[in-house]
């Protein structure tokens, strides 16, 4: 895959037709369900899940870099991905919480946390597209429910 070309890369740079602000508020999206909404971070629950409990906290505002926030948004982001990182491991008790921080598809601020367990291979790069693991839509809903109940957010 390469990056999209200077023009349109720097046009989503700006938010200008940035997909994550056009539907992280939606209850469900072609790539997740709405956990919650955060004091910074809206909670999102990947359809793909490949890793048990894959989880991503977009941030509400569109920004591209960590460097772009006051240093109370900053800390009040991060507060919001340890909360769901503690809620992940409270459901999921892995051997280690993983935070991604990537933006080369889409240059908006978003932490990807992946549960890990000893089974796995700490070895293996990360690839979200590996693998598809479609889940029933019952258990979407319990997965979501339960997030909530933890973080202390209702529907």
């Amino acid at each position: 895959m390469k990056w999209k070309p200077p023009r349109e890369w720097e046009q989503l740079r700006q938010g200008i037709g940035c997909p994550i602000c056009e539907d992280m508020r939606l209850e469900e999206n072609r790539f997740s369900f709405k956990v919650a909404e955060l004091r910074q971070g809206i909670v999102r629950l990947a359809k793909n899940q490949y890793m048990r409990g894959y989880t991503v906290v977009m941030l509400r505002r569109h920004v591209n870099e960590l460097f772009e926030l006051s240093a109370q948004e900053l800390a009040e982001f991060w507060q919001d991905v340890a909360r769901v990182a503690r809620v992940l491991y409270d459901l999921y008790q892995p051997t280690k919480v993983n935070y991604l921080v990537f933006g080369h598809h889409c240059p908006h601020l978003h932490c990807h946390l992946l549960v890990h367990s000893y089974e796995d291979d700490p070895s293996t790069p990360v690839d979200m597209n590996a693998e598809t693991v479609l889940l029933a839509p019952e258990q979407y809903r319990d997965i979501v429910a339960g997030m909530r109940r933890r973080l202390q957010v209702s529907d």
